[in-house]
């Protein structure tokens, strides 16, 4: 009853806008391949393995990206911000929005002061004592030529039927190109084509009319985008490898130990979790980017977004598939987005699972006998606390096999040890002086470091005080003009100054999204570059 009461609170909370405002409703451009009819989405919402011409027409629209460049048709020119020390700089951000749900204050983040601080004060206004940083921060983030978002709705209820890629591109006066990564088909919080009810007669009443959908305005898409200043002239999608299906283990009933963890979900931190029913998967979106004042006149920018609901094991054979496609890429590189770096698998949980998790999972099992038989095993009940503040907020730390366990390391290893076709590499480096707060070690220079780690980019909505719940999840990485070990290192595209604006995220009630925005700064020449001579198979000569 209480997890029943909690679930309609919650749907009425983002409901209630697009309630209020149907005459609005505008249904704006497409996903780049011919949409779904509704009757078609809930075809798939029951049919496991979708057949013949509805089979042909999902593929076409998980593969096929969506591309405008009308902003440089309107004449709209980069801002290329130019930074003390540096000159003009490619402006690079990345922002998880959370589907859009609050679009107002996203838009008005991304482009007018004046417009957020409005916005902003009618829901409480700024606090004073940060308004300088907090204006500091719209002004960075308002000079970016480049901007990576995660999790962008085009078509849902919840986001007032928007086309968030678009609509956010139009105001910005930027280009910009959209992938889709879920077919939103859930029957009842998507769809509304099943029924579900409470015991109580009124709450019942505004359930159904919250779960009520708009059929002819339905698109159900969810995905990423890349929006630019530059020209935009190409743009592919690739599927990463599937580590949890969105599909199969969504329809499953919920088993109890799952929903026990769901209600202590919301009522300790405040984090509602919901079955999400979709089709298709993780992806990354590749684009190459027009920039003449690169020496191959363009840049890859990659927006990728790793899955939550599995083992780091899987989201770095994720990782692997993406270094592997990009391989052969002869450009300056940059590769943004969310890559889920908890830790952990957020898989939904039942009885049976854990019990086979605890079977199957041999590192548990050496560690009790550790713990039980090892005269030494004390040490890792005493050390936990050292352990866990260690690499808490940095999946980057030290890791040691089944005593001092960080799962995410290899992915950066990988990262870190990985060298495209031309011989250059992810930079790495953690210089202090290409950091604001003078901080070192590794990615300092691209991913804003803390006190303790990096600083976190998503929170619970209830982490007290930061002791719980803080995760650096969202990050950039760029492989720069020449190799990050050379000794020669040219400072041209090589990561400079990352700022990530949790203040400015948190400077409205409810935060603006679950995660923070956060940019980078890409040196650039002055004038346009010299083409560099190409080798016969199509390489620069070296």
């Amino acid at each position: 009853m209480r997890y029943s009461i909690a679930l309609w609170f919650a749907l009425s909370l983002l409901s209630v806008q697009a309630q209020e405002k149907p005459a609005q409703i505008q249904q704006e451009g497409n996903a780049g391949s011919a949409p779904l009819s509704f009757a078609e989405l809930v075809t798939l919402s029951s049919t496991a393995k979708p057949e013949g011409r509805l089979a042909t027409k999902l593929e076409s629209l998980l593969a096929t990206p969506s591309v405008h460049n009308d902003a440089t048709a309107e004449g709209a020119q980069p801002r290329r911000p130019a930074v003390e020390g540096l000159g003009p700089v490619l402006r690079v951000g990345l922002w998880n929005i959370e589907r859009g749900l609050k679009f107002e204050l996203i838009r008005a983040a991304l482009t007018d002061t004046n417009d957020f601080e409005q916005v902003a004060g009618e829901q409480g206004g700024i606090d004073a004592s940060r308004k300088d940083l907090i204006e500091s921060q719209l002004a960075t983030l308002q000079n970016v030529d480049i901007l990576v978002l995660n999790e962008v709705d085009l078509g849902m209820k919840r986001t007032e039927y928007r086309d968030v890629a678009r609509q956010l591109a139009v105001a910005l006066h930027m280009n910009y190109a959209y992938g889709v990564e879920f077919v939103e088909v859930d029957p009842v919080f998507a769809l509304g084509t099943e029924e579900v009810h409470l015991p109580e007669v009124q709450q019942d009443r505004r359930l159904q009319q919250d779960l009520q959908v708009h059929r002819d305005l339905y698109r159900g898409l969810h995905g990423t985008a890349i929006l630019s200043r530059y020209p935009i002239r190409s743009a592919r999608i690739l599927r990463l490898p599937m580590c949890y299906d969105w599909y199969g283990e969504e329809v499953k009933d919920i088993a109890k130990v799952e929903k026990g963890k769901r209600w202590a979900a919301q009522k300790l931190f405040k984090e509602r979790i919901a079955r999400e029913v979709r089709r298709g998967g993780r992806m990354a979106l590749i684009a190459e980017v027009g920039i003449p004042q690169l020496p191959t006149g363009e840049a890859t920018i990659v927006a990728t977004h790793l899955e939550n609901r599995c083992k780091p094991a899987c989201r770095l054979r994720q990782m692997e598939t993406l270094l592997a496609n990009l391989k052969q890429d002869r450009n300056p590189l940059v590769i943004a987005g969310d890559l889920n770096t908890t830790g952990k698998s957020n898989t939904p949980t039942s009885l049976r699972n854990e019990i086979t998790r605890r079977v199957t999972d041999y590192q548990f099992w050496i560690r009790q006998g550790v713990s039980h038989f090892h005269p030494l095993g004390i040490y890792q009940h005493v050390l936990f606390p050292v352990h866990y503040f260690h690499g808490y907020q940095d999946p980057t730390a030290f890791h040691f096999p089944i005593l001092w366990d960080n799962r995410e390391r290899p992915l950066f290893t990988t990262m870190r040890k990985f060298r495209f076709e031309d011989e250059r590499a992810l930079d790495f480096r953690g210089d202090p002086g290409r950091s604001l707060q003078h901080r070192s070690r590794t990615l300092s220079d691209s991913n804003d470091r803390g006190a303790k780690g990096f600083v976190p980019t998503y929170a619970f909505a209830r982490d007290y005080r930061g002791l719980v719940g803080r995760f650096k999840l969202d990050w950039i990485l760029v492989k720069p003009l020449e190799e990050s070990g050379s000794q020669a290192q040219s400072t041209v595209f090589a990561p400079r100054f990352p700022k990530t604006m949790r203040e400015l995220n948190e400077s409205v009630a409810n935060r603006i999204a679950d995660h923070a925005p956060m940019t980078v700064d890409l040196p650039l020449p002055e004038q346009p570059m010299s083409p560099q001579p190409m080798s016969p198979s199509g390489g620069i000569r070296r």
